[in-house]
């Protein structure tokens, strides 16, 4: 029997019971404990333990070296990048995780840190950067490049050949069409239909 690896989930709202759904449905990881902001009451998630907060992470990382950043995004990602590069300056490794219930090309490359979640696709050759969130029931079609810390949320369908740039957020539903460029930092908005390249920090609704 293969020992799992056990993560800390750094992050302790919403997001962080989805990833606690997502790590429990996979044989090859489990759940060391729950980092939380500074000052915070909670003591469990889901049943599992809050084990420390912001300021014992480093220390935290000694003990046990893998780790997930279980913040979510929305408008930005600066959260995020900021415990993901802070947290491989005190030497935490972040494999990436996969649904049993996705489907990953084998063709396709998955930077460290990124979550895909129940139900999404990633098809052959496409290549997605660190600390990315596929959420559930995306959809990322062939050729397709997404940059690092990047948020593609649940049931978006994005086409063949897209590129998305660093730090963008793609809403519920959204549909990108084939071929185009998004640019850094933008944010396109829940079920919006894309059909032409995007600047960089273009919000679209």
């Amino acid at each position: 029997m293969i020992k799992s690896t056990s993560l800390i989930l750094i992050g302790a709202g919403g997001h962080c019971k989805s990833c606690i759904s997502l790590i429990t449905s996979t044989p090859q990881y489990s759940i060391y404990g729950i980092v939380d902001k500074d000052g915070s009451k909670i003591d469990r998630i889901l049943d599992h333990n809050v084990i420390g907060s912001d300021s014992e992470l480093e220390t935290l990382l000694r003990v046990n070296r893998h780790a997930l950043v279980a913040v979510g995004q929305i408008k930005s990602p600066a959260l995020r990048i900021s415990i993901f590069n802070k947290s491989k300056d005190f030497g935490g490794i972040f494999p990436v995780i996969k649904s049993p219930l996705s489907y990953i090309s084998s063709n396709s490359e998955l930077g460290e840190g990124t979550a895909v979640f129940h139900h999404s696709i990633v098809n052959s050759s496409a290549k997605i950067g660190r600390n990315c969130i596929l959420n559930n029931k995306t959809l990322i079609e062939h050729d397709v490049t997404i940059g690092s810390h990047c948020h593609i949320s649940t049931g978006a369908l994005i086409n063949g050949g897209v590129i998305i740039e660093d730090e963008c957020f793609v809403g519920s539903g959204a549909i990108l069409y084939e071929g185009i460029k998004i640019g850094a930092k933008s944010i396109i908005s829940a079920g919006a239909v894309v059909r032409k390249d995007l600047l960089s920090g273009t919000i679209f609704k």
